[in-house]
């Protein structure tokens, strides 16, 4: 669980770098905190996600699109697939793999791991554009 010290150093890095009506923690005071973020895309679509705060940073938060995406040929995305890079579903949500935990450090910022939210939308709207796997994105693309 988040201790005091790091959400306030989680908050300000937060503030620093995104309007304060960006994102909210919430339930900080229970046994299932998490952060709500809003996420805006280079084509300006907006997507609300969710992290999981509960056994952060010690482990990798899960991370929910907080709505159930599609593929372009409109497959449901609520279960793992390494070539769309998403993790089983949870919420009725749309969840995404974001850090492997081989590469896991409590260390990582709640804004890398917006960051890597960010790019992962970008390359799910490339997906519904061009129909090919996320993963031929993040693998085949200098």
């Amino acid at each position: 669980m988040l201790d005091q010290q790091r959400f306030q150093m989680e908050n300000e890095v937060l503030k620093t770098y995104l309007p304060s009506t960006a994102f909210r923690f919430m339930d900080m005071h229970t046994a299932n905190p998490y952060l709500v973020m809003g996420l805006m895309t280079n084509h300006g679509k907006a997507y609300p996600i969710r992290i999981d705060l509960a056994n952060y940073p010690q482990n990798v938060p899960e991370v929910y699109i907080t709505k159930m995406l599609r593929t372009k040929d409109g497959a449901v995305m609520d279960s793992p697939s390494a070539s769309m890079h998403t993790l089983s579903s949870k919420y009725g949500f749309t969840r995404i793999c974001h850090y492997g935990s081989a590469s896991w450090s409590y260390r990582v910022s709640l804004y890398k791991i917006y960051i890597k939210c960010r790019l992962w939308l970008e390359i799910y709207e490339l997906h519904l554009k061009t129909g090919k796997p996320m993963d031929y994105y993040l693998n085949h693309q200098a």
